[in-house]
């Protein structure tokens, strides 16, 4: 199918290596009819989520690319929010992706996607070694995103995965974890979120294939789910990075049409 918009993006007021207005150059010849940048919420001592002081710098500067890209370009000012953030921060975006990057355990905070050894202490530490009690602890978290009216999208719903190429830190496929993911899964497409399949974990080396799994894929179809494709891009040469892969992936699953932004809500389109 024909892309026509990327709206999980990050530019250099968080993680990203470019400029808002650099995404939006990139995404403007790339054919692309809308870009959606989506800052990190800031979260304190986290260097790679927009400082506080510079939310306001953030919006402004998509303010004035939409204007400035009006009828070649559609622009939104878009929000990633962790859910350790202050929920102050929710308000005055065009939507909101809602994802879970770090646990709160009784033995400290732990980012989950920064590297493998990291993710693999959190596993012995804060989990006694029992990685399907890390995975019951994460959707648990997941999950909670049901309950936050302004989230639009769940971020990458299976994350705790990312560094499970070659050698997984989960079995994705045993019971407890599988109960676990279903549990989330079912709740927020109760509540009416959209997944997203998000390639980003590709373009930057960690993973061959998308969030989520093909077997989460295929449960969140059977339960009637939305989904939307995401790049998750933090440099422009990948704003549609492996879109072909995460079509075929929904295709494979059974889907049959994806939920894009237009301006006001998301509306479904048929692949």
């Amino acid at each position: 199918m024909l892309f026509t918009q990327s709206i999980h993006n990050h530019t250099t007021f968080d993680d990203g290596k470019n400029t808002p207005a650099e995404m939006a150059a990139s995404a403007l010849s790339l054919g692309l009819a809308g870009l959606g940048l989506t800052a990190h919420s800031p979260m304190d001592n986290e260097f790679w989520t927009v400082k506080p002081e510079r939310m306001a710098e953030y919006c402004a500067e998509l303010r004035r690319l939409k204007a400035e890209y009006a009828g070649r370009l559609d622009l939104w000012c878009g929000l990633e929010y962790d859910l350790t953030s202050d929920p102050k921060w929710l308000g005055g975006f065009d939507y909101v992706i809602a994802s879970v990057h770090a646990l709160e355990t009784a033995r400290g905070l732990w980012a989950l996607d920064d590297n493998r050894e990291r993710s693999r202490r959190m596993i012995v530490i804060a989990f006694d070694g029992d990685a399907d009690a890390a995975a019951e602890a994460f959707f648990r978290k997941v999950k909670e995103i049901a309950r936050i009216d302004r989230a639009d999208i769940v971020g990458h719903f299976d994350l705790i995965t990312k560094f499970d190429e070659p050698e997984p830190l989960y079995d994705a496929f045993s019971p407890r974890y599988r109960a676990a993911a279903l549990d989330a899964m079912e709740a927020l497409v109760r509540a009416g979120k959209i997944f997203e399949i998000n390639t980003g974990a590709i373009s930057r080396g960690y993973r061959t294939a998308p969030y989520p799994a093909p077997q989460l894929l295929n449960a969140l179809r059977e339960m009637g789910g939305r989904i939307t494709i995401t790049a998750d891009a933090h440099s422009r040469e990948n704003l549609t990075f492996a879109f072909d892969q995460a079509e075929a992936a929904a295709r494979a699953a059974g889907f049959t049409e994806i939920w894009e932004f237009d301006g006001a809500g998301f509306v479904p389109r048929a692949f």
